[in-house]
């Protein structure tokens, strides 16, 4: 029997061999791939983590915003109808044909209407408000619409700067709910039409430009979603590389996928770079507004809305103010797209690209609230850290007067103009401090007499000699002894000193002797020899007690000299020096920063002093009442000559050479103090009487002032006395004087100015 042997196709012999060789190329390929992908993943899981770190973390490194107090509008207070419209339109209130919306105001012949914005501080919500507003015989009247009388209103907090440390960024953070609706469908229509479609790139989008490009013949759309330029913004560089725009189209996809349109249109709001204001760089749509417009972003109008938008193709190239033409032009093409796309009928899109840009009339905030920024920053140093500062957006509110900043920074220039040129002086300059006359907040700071900031703060940094301004506390001095009245009697005589063997022997400004004379009189003719003599009776030392009690910290040894002005301080020094005297006892320290608060509205720190003073309160207010008498007959009857109806306090003090220049002024609102000199401390031509009250006249003149109370705290009165004997005189007695006294310090006897027969 043969055995047959079974023979292999070919074929398949074959197959089997190639089928081996693709499994072991696929197999080997795909562990390649994926061992190559492994790089890939990583990078894109590390750009996920780097995507989200950053949205959820803090997102921007935003500075520290400085406000001012609120302004209050009290019914009859001195107003003119013109100022109140020039605050309105200060603080970016627009008039129109009424004041219906908020942030608007209107005028008719003899009354201003306006709808007050609503606004949060330290002290809590203040609702919007509207209020009619009413002048007459000089006096502000307010009433609501139905009628009724209101007895105060207020304009919110005016930011007037930023604490930055080392940051160069100006934004201002928005919630979702506070951009205004409007605003993103600009944005949208304009930057990114399919926004709400797209998972972070748009092919279509970019095709759809492409076209629209082409065919008007230049670059009226671009390829780039917004969650593309937000990629760009937050994380990326300005380079343009394939590889930056591979991580670009990875990141807009990981951006979409975690995050929600709202919150990437809110984050694109915020973070985009539309202007550079000095060194600071203008991010997001809420600081343009402010910054272009002066009014927050819900309150602009559709071709404002327009002008902004159309920025962000080229924030240098469309800056309305360096290139008004052509971001004229940018908005109009901004308004053509949204009325191609039917956002815009054709008669409102007319209508608008008739309307001419109108930009804030800003001055820069440096320039006017630059020496307050100054002394905010040191106040705030003792607190919290220049970082936190920076980077936190804390909100500070202080005690700044936009109106009284304004009025001494404008008094100070044109006076110490005025001054320069009569008295031919060359680099005079000066120096202010407001406050409160009540409570000691400090309303305006002004340090120096330049146009702009000029980082030197001679509020804070110029210590002088004070001159005659040392005399009201000196006289309080004898005043406190019991011992004396303003009636009292002192000699005005030469006096001799010797001082560790050398001879001085201080004289009068006018170089002449005035014999007795009552205490009223040397202090308001700022008699030195009166003076001297009287502080030789007190002693010296308890001079020195009183300026101390009265606020002088800065060291100082007592002697003769010093009775008469030898002492030096600041401006600032000098306003917490008469700031008791001021108040009549109700504040003793100056306040700046009034409380922080964090963009929740969180309070975080409010900030107290300390108003108690080692002096009654009557004691404080028959001094302040006998500082009238210097505007009376003293050194300040010019002052008084220009407020023939203020009833004021003053006092003005001239250093030895006239080398220093300087004023206080006493109202019901406010205390200032003013100081004119050199910076290299030469003589000059002008006293405080020449120079310093000028400024203060100015100031004044600008800022609606009112009389102090005629009436005394309790343990004080006030008396009519002859001036030839100390007796209180009747109505028909022609030479006498009203005259403060501490109760129990007053005459005890009357005359009643009838000659016996």
């Amino acid at each position: 029997m043969t055995s047959k042997t079974k023979k292999k196709p070919k074929g398949k012999a074959k197959h089997s061999f190639f089928g081996k060789l693709w499994r072991f190329i696929f197999k080997w390929g795909l562990i390649i791939a994926l061992l190559g992908s492994l790089p890939f993943a990583g990078w894109v899981w590390w750009l996920d983590q780097k995507v989200v770190a950053r949205f959820e973390g803090q997102k921007w490194q935003v500075p520290s915003e400085v406000y001012s107090a609120p302004i209050y509008l009290k019914s009859g207070a001195p107003w003119k109808k013109a100022d109140l419209e020039a605050l309105l339109q200060e603080t970016g209130y627009r008039f129109g044909r009424n004041s219906q919306k908020v942030g608007w105001a209107a005028r008719s012949r003899t009354k201003v209407s306006a709808h007050l914005r609503s606004y949060v501080d330290y002290s809590g919500y203040h609702p919007s408000e509207r209020r009619i507003f009413s002048f007459e015989d000089g006096k502000l009247s307010i009433h609501s619409l139905n009628g009724d009388p209101v007895a105060q209103a207020s304009i919110e907090p005016q930011r007037i700067g930023f604490l930055y440390g080392g940051n160069t960024e100006r934004r201002e953070i928005l919630s979702y709910e506070d951009i205004p609706q409007p605003l993103i469908d600009i944005l949208t229509t304009v930057e990114d039409r399919d926004f709400y479609h797209h998972w972070g790139i748009s092919p279509t989008g970019i095709a759809r430009a492409a076209w629209v490009n082409a065919t008007h013949g230049s670059r009226r759309q671009g390829g780039s979603t917004l969650t593309q330029q937000l990629v760009k913004n937050m994380f990326l560089s300005s380079e343009r590389t394939y590889t930056r725009k591979l991580t670009e189209v990875v990141m807009s996809l990981l951006l979409e996928y975690h995050y929600s349109k709202q919150a990437i249109i809110t984050a694109y709001m915020n973070e985009v770079y539309l202007a550079q204001v000095g060194s600071e760089g203008l991010h997001g749509f809420a600081a343009a507004s402010q910054h272009f417009f002066g009014r927050p972003l819900k309150e602009l109008n559709i071709d404002e809305f327009a002008l902004l938008v159309g920025m962000v193709k080229g924030p240098s190239i469309y800056n309305p103010e360096r290139h008004p033409k052509r971001a004229l032009a940018r908005r109009n093409t901004v308004l053509a797209v949204l009325k191609d796309q039917g956002r815009l009928t054709n008669s409102d899109y007319h209508v608008l690209v008739k309307q001419p840009i109108r930009l804030a009339d800003k001055h820069k905030e440096r320039s006017v609230y630059g020496d307050y920024l100054d002394l905010v920053s040191m106040q705030l140093s003792r607190d919290f850290d220049q970082k936190t500062l920076a980077t936190e957006n804390l909100r500070i509110y202080t005690g700044v007067d936009i109106r009284a900043q304004q009025a001494a920074s404008q008094a100070m220039r044109r006076q110490v103009g005025a001054i320069s040129r009569s008295r031919k002086l060359k680099g005079l300059q000066g120096a202010m401090v407001v406050t409160d006359r009540t409570n000691g907040q400090v309303r305006a700071i002004v340090g120096s007499s330049d146009k702009y900031y000029s980082g030197f703060n001679r509020a804070l940094g110029a210590v002088r000699p004070i001159g005659s301004l040392v005399k009201p506390p000196l006289y309080m001095s004898a005043l406190a002894t019991g011992k004396f009245t303003w009636w009292s009697p002192i000699e005005d005589k030469r006096i001799r000193f010797d001082i560790a063997g050398k001879i001085w022997a201080p004289e009068n400004y006018d170089r002449t002797t005035h014999g007795v004379v009552h205490l009223y009189e040397a202090m308001a003719k700022s008699y030195n020899l009166a003076t001297i003599n009287l502080a030789q009776q007190v002693g010296f030392d308890r001079v020195g007690d009183t300026l101390r009690q009265l606020g002088v910290k800065r060291p100082f040894t007592m002697h003769p000299a010093m009775a008469l002005g030898a002492l030096e301080l600041s401006p600032f020094e000098v306003a917490r020096l008469y700031q008791p005297i001021a108040s009549r006892g109700q504040s003793s320290e100056l306040g700046v920063v009034l409380a922080v608060m964090d963009q929740k509205d969180h309070l975080i720190k409010r900030f107290d002093r300390s108003t108690s003073v080692p002096f009654t309160e009557a004691l404080l207010a028959v001094t302040l009442d006998g500082m009238t008498k210097v505007p009376e007959i003293g050194t300040a009857r010019a002052a008084q000559h220009r407020f023939p109806g203020l009833t004021f306090a003053a006092k003005t003090g001239t250093s030895n050479e006239l080398r220093d220049s300087w004023f206080e002024g006493i109202t019901g609102d406010y205390a200032s103090t003013v100081w004119l000199g050199m910076d290299d401390n030469e003589p000059m031509n002008i006293t405080g009487a020449t120079g310093a009250q000028k400024v203060w006249i100015d100031f004044t003149e600008h800022t609606n002032p009112r009389s102090l109370p005629e009436t005394l705290p309790s343990g004080a009165a006030r008396y009519n006395v002859l001036n030839s004997s100390f007796e209180i005189a009747a109505d028909r007695c022609d030479d006498k004087e009203s005259l403060a006294f501490v109760l129990g310090t007053q005459p005890q006897s009357s005359s009643s100015c009838i000659w016996p027969f």
